[in-house]
């Protein structure tokens, strides 16, 4: 679970992630999940088609399909929303990135069908998000990350980890917005 300010580059570590889990697990199909399709195409799909198309020339991107497709054909990277728990069925997947999962669109039935998913391959999920208020997120996710064994780990981070965020601008939010409300959406927490 990375819990994190705004535009303090949670997409970026994603796309990363995504990357490293394709190179360690090999060939197959894998999810880039957002919480719903107008999010995904503000950052998340043109920021992976930035680093997989364009700058690595991994493959190539089917709009129709939602779906980006490895140049040897063995491997994809299939697109889909938390709004839309079904869009997730029927996949059988090594890894997933669940983006945004703290919005109220992202449903828990997402989280369920991800981890159907995953079970052949044993695959992760990176949950990258802010904690944008107390849901299945906190619940399942967060507040089960305390307990021994339980294979979650929380990584937090604020908005100002991002070099090109103002400290300034930062701490004029802090004198305006409630305490709770800054320290979830500027601190990660």
């Amino acid at each position: 679970l990375a819990l994190a300010g705004t535009q303090s580059g949670k997409t970026a570590v994603a796309i990363d992630w995504m990357d490293r889990e394709i190179q360690e697990k090999g060939e197959g199909d894998y999810l880039m999940v957002s919480a719903t399709f107008p999010l995904m195409n503000l950052r998340l799909l043109p920021d992976f088609l930035d680093v997989f198309e364009h700058m690595e020339h991994k493959g190539r991107w089917r709009d129709s399909d939602k779906l980006f497709e490895f140049n040897r054909g063995k491997t994809r990277v299939m697109f889909a929303t938390g709004s839309n728990p079904e869009s997730l069925e029927s996949a059988t997947a090594k890894a997933a990135v669940a983006d945004e999962a703290g919005q109220k669109q992202f449903r828990r039935e997402a989280r369920e069908a991800l981890l159907r998913r995953l079970l052949k391959n044993r695959g992760r999920i990176l949950y990258p998000t802010t904690p944008y208020g107390l849901g299945w997120l906190k619940t399942e996710l967060y507040d089960r990350a305390k307990e021994p064994n339980s294979g979650i780990e929380v990584i937090s981070w604020p908005s100002v980890a991002n070099p090109t965020i103002s400290p300034e601008e930062i701490e004029r939010l802090r004198g305006t917005l409630p305490g709770w409300k800054f320290r979830m959406f500027y601190e990660g927490k």
